[in-house]
């Protein structure tokens, strides 16, 4: 009689097994993650262009008149009751948008969209904090508007950045930023795509740069060849990128 006898597995081939499959997780796992990150950073890219064609839109419609931050005074920001009398500038671009997604970053899940002033913390893309604000003027109802036609430099003058989303009342201002600081409450960028930020320019084209290469320093040598209307805040414009932060000081020569 001739008995068939099958082999098994040994304790060692089977420890050898797993030793592979734990190597090639270990080597595929942030591959795969490192994928899904430039995905989500491709889509926010995305997202700022379709919103940065809009403003482009916004601009045409209104003679190259810069979007302020809010419409209605007092600098304090609006009041109830909130209407589109005085929505924050992304209920003026929703217009050319009607899109709500289009605001949203892949990367910071707890985004939403906003358009009224107690939802302004949440946007995660911030309108650059340097244009049309209230406090450039000793009336605190009264704000500077600029104009497209008096920037010199569209391809390196930034509108939008990716900024920290969060709650209002916690001191998040997702809806404006600023490159003086990061992953802070109030005016400040954000390094959500692998320690990157996402910047639109007038000219239209979007880019994702280290955030490290975008803030601005404010130990740099001061430069003035304009004092009309200087605003202390030169040392925006001296950053490692060379992008025009401070769109309303002209003090500071082009990087």
């Amino acid at each position: 009689m001739i008995y068939s006898r099958k082999r098994a597995f040994t304790l060692i081939e089977l420890l050898v097994v797993i030793a592979i499959i734990a190597i090639l997780a270990a080597i595929l796992f942030p591959v795969f993650a490192r994928a899904k990150a430039a995905a989500k950073t491709t889509s926010a890219l995305s997202n700022s262009h379709q919103m940065m064609l809009a403003y482009l839109m916004y601009l045409n419609d209104y003679d190259g008149a810069f979007r302020t931050w809010y419409n209605a005074p007092p600098s304090t920001g609006p009041v109830a009751p909130y209407t589109p009398e005085n929505m924050i500038w992304s209920g003026y671009l929703y217009t050319y948008i009607k899109n709500k997604g289009i605001y949203l970053d892949p990367m910071e899940a707890t985004a939403k969209y906003g358009q009224d002033w107690p939802d302004r913390g949440w946007l995660p893309y911030g309108y650059n904090s340097t244009i049309s604000g209230w406090y450039w003027t000793s009336n605190p109802n009264q704000h500077v508007i600029v104009y497209e036609q008096t920037i010199k430099a569209p391809a390196i003058t930034v509108i939008f950045m990716s900024a920290p989303s969060g709650d209002t009342t916690l001191g998040y201002r997702g809806y404006l930023a600023r490159n003086n600081a990061v992953n802070t409450t109030g005016l400040a960028v954000s390094d959500r795509h692998t320690k990157g930020t996402i910047i639109a320019f007038l000219d239209g084209h979007t880019k994702k740069y280290p955030t490290v290469a975008i803030l601005g320093n404010p130990a740099a040598p001061f430069e003035c060849q304009d004092t009309s209307f200087y605003t202390g805040l030169w040392w925006l414009d001296k950053n490692a990128a060379r992008l025009k932060m401070n769109i309303m000081d002209p003090c500071v020569p082009e990087p």
